[in-house]
């Protein structure tokens, strides 16, 4: 059997979202795909041509994406629940990748996926 490093990234990420931990970092990414950081950092930074915060950034900012559609839960819950140690980097990386604050991208997108949970009032 042949090992898929990429495909193996892919699981750790899509199927048991490692990014959701605040406090992940390459090593333990590198431990959980099965091979070593400088490895996976190069992987991450010539192949996908990202660095490592940015790659797990983006993972999180499309988990919140979700969130923001489909609950009501407040802004500083679905920056902790999506895997970031604060509101304000929450805000800041989702203005910087999607161009809205998190507010005005659920203000555009309300009613898309309507009737799911309704947790906690919108922030």
């Amino acid at each position: 059997m042949v090992y898929n490093f990429a495909a193996r990234l892919e699981e750790c990420m899509s199927q048991e979202e490692a990014f959701l931990n605040r406090k992940l970092t390459l090593s333990e990414l590198a431990l959980r795909v099965g091979t070593n950081r400088t490895y996976l950092s190069n992987y991450i930074n010539q192949t996908l041509h990202l660095t490592f915060f940015d790659y797990i950034n983006s993972w999180r900012l499309n988990y919140a994406k979700d969130l923001l559609v489909t609950t009501n839960l407040k802004l500083v819950v679905i920056a902790e629940r999506s895997g970031f140690n604060s509101l304000s980097t929450f805000r800041r990386c989702f203005l910087h990748q999607f161009n809205l604050s998190p507010s005005a991208y659920r203000k555009k997108h309300q009613g898309e996926n309507q009737n799911k949970s309704e947790e906690a009032p919108m922030s």
